[in-house]
């Protein structure tokens, strides 16, 4: 990825205010992409909800993948630049764009298809009925 090549070549600069401003950039171009994915994700999703068309998903889980492993990459670049040349606050930006796609990628294709199966098959609870449960188990 050419940003990691320009994230490099920050951390070697002594104008600190001039990688701010390279970090901030970079920050931006990712969140950028994170953001064409997801149109890419709303384009593909089926008109249906609970049709689940897995070869899609599967293309764009890829996308999400590739996108998180440069995340990671440049969030451990950045943090290691802010020592020499000071935080960074729009990394916080990133962080929270990671986290939410590391915690998307958690659920499985297999997981997504079951659930589309079980919701098909009436194999559901309410919103009321997980509420219940959940007040019956903390007393």
């Amino acid at each position: 990825m050419v940003a990691l090549s320009l994230c490099d070549r920050m951390l070697c600069s002594d104008d600190h205010e001039r990688a701010r401003k390279v970090a901030r950039r970079l920050i931006e171009s990712m969140l950028f992409d994170r953001k064409e994915i997801e149109k890419f994700d709303d384009t593909l999703a089926p008109e249906d909800p609970l049709h689940f068309d897995r070869q899609s998903a599967g293309l764009i889980r890829q996308m999400y993948e590739r996108w998180a492993d440069e995340a990671k990459s440049l969030l451990e670049q950045i943090a290691k630049g802010a020592q020499r040349f000071g935080p960074v606050p729009e990394i916080e930006k990133l962080q929270y764009a990671f986290g939410k796609t590391m915690a998307m990628l958690s659920i499985s294709l297999d997981d997504m298809d079951a659930g589309c199966r079980d919701i098909l098959e009436g194999r559901l609870h309410s919103a009321e009925e997980v509420r219940r449960e959940l007040h019956l188990r903390t007393h």
